[in-house]
């Protein structure tokens, strides 16, 4: 989940360089709608659970592909900071919300995922217009998004069923809310230094 952008904080023209690791995270977010259809086609076709959990952990992993692009061949920017992440949160609960289509999760557990993930980059936003300060993200917050991760193969896998879904579930809702505290938390912490020294500065 490394940030990416333009190699320079002064040039936002994009380059092949911010081309290749920004493909990648959108599309990370543009295979959800291929897993919903193998979801879809699951009963018709036996291999489709498996299409589906493969081209899901093939999304998640390409998190770690253009982070590696991103060091390797860029730097770090606020806009790969926000694109980063937001692409993580689509996949995630665009892939839950496809399973409780389908009766497979329930719509609270969407609702409460989803409504930490709206909050928290709608928060990283303003801050970021306001402010001009990019809250980092925390272990915590790598950690939730592994735990949903996990939860949600383990949803779609087809070995896969029983207490074992259900506790790496729960699991994943309690790093979602304890990680948005904490980020709440931090937020209001860099917000407040970066207030006090824009006055200083301007005294």
């Amino acid at each position: 989940m490394a940030p990416h952008g333009p190699g320079s904080a002064h040039d936002h023209r994009p380059t092949w360089r911010s081309l290749v690791p920004n493909a990648v995270t959108f599309l990370r977010a543009a295979l959800v709608p291929l897993v919903l259809v193998l979801l879809a086609v699951g009963d018709e076709l036996p291999d489709a659970r498996w299409w589906a959990f493969g081209v899901f952990v093939g999304a998640a992993l390409t998190d770690t592909f253009d982070g590696w692009v991103a060091r390797r061949i860029q730097g770090v920017s606020a806009f790969g900071a926000l694109a980063d992440p937001l692409a993580d949160k689509l996949l995630v609960v665009g892939t839950l919300a496809s399973l409780a289509l389908f009766a497979e999760v329930p719509w609270w557990v969407v609702a409460v995922i989803a409504g930490r993930e709206l909050v928290v980059t709608l928060l990283r936003v303003v801050i970021v217009r306001r402010a001009g300060v990019v809250v980092p993200a925390t272990v915590w917050g790598k950690v939730k998004t592994v735990a949903q991760i996990v939860a949600i193969a383990a949803i779609i896998l087809p070995l896969v069923d029983g207490p074992l879904v259900q506790g790496l579930l729960v699991i994943a809702l309690a790093l979602t809310v304890g990680s948005g505290v904490d980020y709440l938390w931090r937020a209001r912490a860099l917000v407040g230094r970066a207030t006090r020294d824009a006055r200083m500065s301007t005294a």
